[in-house]
């Protein structure tokens, strides 16, 4: 293998003419992610193969040396990209990414993408079900079961990673992964039947030892379009007088052989034998693994089409699937679909899939940990820092959800370019943004009394100074005691009750009802961020960016074509 560091790499051309099918290991840290970067644009508009694409960032993170043809392919899909988006970007080895954006620069954005640097539960389970895919009989389907955000596709992904012989050519790998993100075929017809079984054999028509089963596959699926039979038969039925009869039945003839080796009938028997005489002649090891992306974002029908369609292929052993759900979705979408039956979405889902594995739950510190590791390396240092400074309540606001971390961030950025205007007098602050955004998710009524109430601005900031009189309270509130809850906050209201009694009205019953709610670990908080709290000039224009910021709440039930208005009246 001839390796050539990066000081002496020449141009593409001549590098392709010289080296032919050896290797190229580039160097230094940036040129990699340069080539990540290229991946990224690639995925965002869903050009080229994902799972090669996804194979090539593997071992570029990993540090393995590339493949001149994935080289080359890289190359040619960012031709594609440039053809799309119209960009003049030239791919060169010599380009170096922008790692940090320049304070002058818009910001961009954090793109909802698979981790690829997943945490170390993520790593350790992919491992565990890749291995449970290679040493298994494959005559079955793994369910990935998690929520909204909480990474489904990034474990997938990790999986499929750790199927991959890095050693070996696409073509010739042992075992084949497919992907198939269901959602992006919800308007087509026959969903579950044509799209899936299409998306395999395009997949398999590459590859050394699939290519002949990818032809039966396709073969299989002729007479299937509700379409083309409805042509065929009208067709038939439009001549049937002006043709004789023997002429009439051969196209019947032709018409019933048409069925009979499609997929439903001779063809799945066909496809059934060609992958048991592959795994016989070639051996065990040889398996195709499909990976079912994001069923829950489709409707009821369709998602249902997707489950059905497995069926089709758990009947013969060289398949195996990977599906990726909400359990609770899921479940909803095939309980309607079946109202009528009076099925159970729950009790159909184990009939499909027989190794349910859940997503590790999200905590605090692996919020803090993808902050800290991944999110501070995607935008500007004077977002980033105040960001980290405050990750424990980030993650307290966000629901310990990945995904509604990203929403956020990049809610504040969108209103911090929108409205961070330098010739203003009362220009708004990155940070400004920041933590009024976390007061209005976490504390809704503290933020209304907040910005409206300037007696009631005054009165935070003296009570965060934890002033002499009222050292009782913060005692009380830092100690520990056996009350319930509720107990615990009848006391905090009964001691702070007297200021109000003492402010000849300009303190409210209802505001001292809020505070009573604070515990110590939040006043500390409000401590913590109290210059960039009381260092706002204009809280009319604050209420202007939050309304940017809002978060759209989505309550409607599953299936209803109701507006929220129309919800509540009901």
């Amino acid at each position: 293998m001839k390796i050539i560091t990066a000081d002496k790499l020449p141009k593409w051309k001549s590098t392709i003419k010289k080296l032919g099918q050896s290797q190229i290991r580039v160097k230094p840290k940036e040129k990699v992610e340069y080539y990540i970067s290229i991946i990224k644009k690639l995925h965002q508009k869903e050009i080229g193969n994902y799972s090669r694409l996804e194979s090539i960032r593997s071992y570029l993170n990993d540090g393995q040396p590339l493949l001149i043809e994935d080289n080359e392919y890289l190359k040619n899909q960012f031709i594609e990209f440039q053809k799309v988006v119209g960009d003049c970007e030239v791919f060169d080895f010599e380009k170096k990414p922008v790692l940090n954006k320049d304070s002058a620069e818009p910001q961009t954005i954090l793109i909802d993408d698979v981790e690829i640097d997943p945490t170390s539960d993520f790593i350790s389970l992919g491992k565990t079900i890749a291995k449970i895919i290679k040493d298994s009989t494959p005559h079955f389907t793994i369910g990935i079961y998690g929520e909204w955000g909480t990474g489904k596709t990034t474990l997938m992904t990790t999986i499929e990673k750790n199927l991959i012989n890095r050693g070996i050519l696409e073509k010739a790998q042992k075992i084949l992964p497919i992907w198939f993100n269901a959602w992006q075929y919800e308007r087509e017809e026959n969903l579950g039947i044509v799209s899936l079984m299409k998306k395999v054999a395009y997949a398999m028509a590459g590859h050394d030892k699939f290519a002949p089963i990818s032809k039966t596959i396709l073969d299989g699926l002729t007479i299937i379009g509700k379409n083309i039979t409805q042509n065929l038969v009208q067709e038939i039925i439009s001549k049937k007088g002006n043709e004789i009869e023997d002429g009439l039945e051969q196209k019947i003839d032709y018409l019933n052989k048409l069925y009979q080796n499609s997929i439903y009938f001779d063809g799945l028997k066909k496809l059934k034998h060609q992958m048991e005489q592959l795994r016989k002649l070639e051996g065990k090891e040889y398996r195709v693994v499909i990976f079912i992306d994001d069923l829950d974002r489709c409707s009821p029908k369709k998602a249902l089409e997707v489950l059905e369609s497995i069926n089709l292929f758990l009947s013969m052993h060289g398949f195996i699937f990977v599906v990726g759900l909400s359990d609770k979705t899921v479940t909803q979408l095939i309980t309607q679909a079946y109202k009528a039956t009076g099925v159970k979405g729950e009790d159909y889902i184990k009939k499909i899939i027989q190794i349910p594995i859940k997503i590790p739950v999200w905590s605090e510190e692996k919020i803090i940990d993808l902050i800290e590791n991944q999110v501070k390396k995607n935008i500007h240092e004077e977002y980033s820092n105040f960001l980290c400074q405050n990750s424990a309540m980030v993650a307290r606001v966000v629901d310990y959800n990945p995904r509604q971390l990203k929403r956020f961030i990049n809610n504040i950025i969108v209103a911090f370019e929108t409205f961070s205007n330098p010739k203003s007098s009362s220009k708004i602050k990155f940070n400004e943004i920041f933590v009024v955004k976390i007061l209005k998710e976490e504390w809704s009524d503290f933020y209304k009394e907040l910005a409206n109430s300037r007696a009631f601005r005054e009165l935070v900031k003296w009570m965060i100074s934890q002033p002499r009189e009222l050292k009782k309270y913060f005692k009380y509130l830092n100690s520990y005691t056996e009350e319930e809850p509720s107990e615990k906050k009848q006391q905090r209201f009964l001691l702070l009750d007297r200021i109000a009694k003492e402010s000849n009205g300009h303190i409210e019953q209802k505001q001292i009802e809020i505070l009573s709610d604070f515990d110590y670990e939040t006043w500390i908080f409000l401590n913590h961020i109290k210059d960039v709290l009381f260092g706002i000039k204009d809280w009319s224009v604050i209420n202007s960016v939050m309304s940017v910021v809002e978060e759209i709440p989505y309550e409607l039930p599953i299936g209803t074509n109701k507006s929220p208005n129309e919800k509540t009246k009901n």
